[in-house]
């Protein structure tokens, strides 16, 4: 996407051996030379989870305490629902684990073997989206990258973050300074007849020499991102994934809601990933029929002292492997789980005279992503001391 570079302002930045430079030209988004690679509708009823993957908890399983923002909720799958051609991630007054609130967060990454489900390379990646508004929230979509390093070195783009109230759509873009630190750069539009409650499509489009972003189709800020001389390489011209997710509180959030305020959602109509020029010419392949697995069954579920609980499930044919659920509350709010190749799972660091329900089920690998069959009837034990 070629621009004719009118330089109103230069600010040059180190990204490890790279270089970022601030220019303003805006333009409009060309759709029509680029093609559609990958997307998600959420025309289903569930979320695919060949493409996504829920986060869970507050952070302190990814190393991440608060998720890095002193956020205030606890994320679990049951706040992420797919229906009505989109998909809806909500916040609410709940109390679980401490936290006050609990809400959704979902990546294109697979944490099990540490890779993405979906990798956005270089090109235009969006989202039509509607946005609450409200004291002590923080709806985002963005990405991160997945060149393995601990963040900022890994690189993260903030296609568009809505704190409380703010009337504006902002982008951001987080980089390693020469010395490792965080360095940050944001934009935000606010045009006329924008509001963020009502429909709307934010993208960011990158080319290995600048990245860009749109708030319905019109460009509001971009920055030149060149690799060095010496082909060292900008991580904002990296390969990343994607997330959305809806925070309550956070440094940025303003606060906590107030009474009343919670439950609020926000609603993504649809994610797509668009690369430069004609799509390849396709070859006609003969369709393979993939069953999904057997029904899992739980043989045993045993008590073992220093709070730990034994799972055996029965082994089947043809799988992957067997994921395990479990929980404190028979309804599985809040829950934890884990993806293990053999039938067998030790579940460690229970709560002492707490009851526990579990559940399994098998999955297959289908290129490369995972096939699941249906989950398991419950099981439940209590943990003893």
């Amino acid at each position: 996407m070629k621009k004719l570079l009118l330089l109103l302002a230069t600010l040059t930045f180190t990204l490890g051996m790279s270089a970022i430079v601030m220019a303003d030209t805006p333009s409009n988004i060309d759709y029509n030379n680029m093609h559609i690679v990958w997307s998600d509708e959420f025309s289903g009823n569930a979320l695919n989870e060949n493409y996504w993957e829920c986060q869970t908890g507050d952070g302190k399983d990814y190393g991440i305490p608060g998720w890095g923002n002193n956020e205030k909720q606890w994320y679990r799958a049951q706040n992420v629902t797919v229906g009505d051609g989109m998909l809806s991630i909500t916040a609410k007054n709940e109390n679980i684990a401490g936290k006050k609130y609990t809400s959704g967060r979902i990546r294109t990454w697979d944490g099990d073997n540490n890779k993405a489900k979906v990798s956005v390379g270089l090109g235009y990646v969006e989202a039509r989206m509607k946005i609450p508004s409200a004291q002590g929230i923080w709806p985002a979509f963005w990405m991160l990258g997945n060149n393995g390093k601990t963040w900022p070195a890994c690189g993260e783009i903030d296609i568009e973050e809505s704190f409380n109230y703010q009337k504006y759509a902002q982008a951001t873009i987080h980089f390693p300074d020469k010395n490792g630190a965080d360095k940050y750069l944001w934009r935000q539009s606010n045009p006329a007849g924008y509001d963020k409650t009502g429909w709307n499509t934010y993208g960011v489009y990158r080319n290995g020499e600048e990245i860009s972003f749109y708030l319905n189709g019109k460009e509001y800020g971009y920055w030149k991102t060149k690799d060095d001389s010496e082909g060292k390489k900008s991580v904002l011209n990296d390969d990343y994934h994607i997330l959305l997710n809806f925070a309550v509180g956070g440094n940025l959030a303003g606060g906590e809601p107030p009474s009343g305020t919670l439950p609020l959602t926000m609603n993504v109509d649809y994610v797509r990933y668009y690369q430069d020029g004609a799509p390849a010419p396709t070859t006609t392949v003969k369709p393979t029929t993939v069953t999904k697995p057997a029904k899992a069954k739980i043989k045993s579920l045993k008590y073992k002292k220093k709070r730990k609980l034994i799972v055996t499930m029965k082994k089947i044919k043809g799988v992957a492997g067997y994921q395990v659920r479990w929980c404190d509350s028979k309804s599985f709010d809040g829950y934890e789980q884990k993806n293990v190749k053999k039938p067998k799972l030790t579940i460690k660091g229970l709560d002492k005279n707490t009851k526990y329900w579990v559940k399994a089920r098998a999955y297959k690998k289908v290129n490369g992503a995972k096939l699941y069959g249906k989950w398991s009837s419950k099981k439940s034990k209590k943990v003893k001391k």
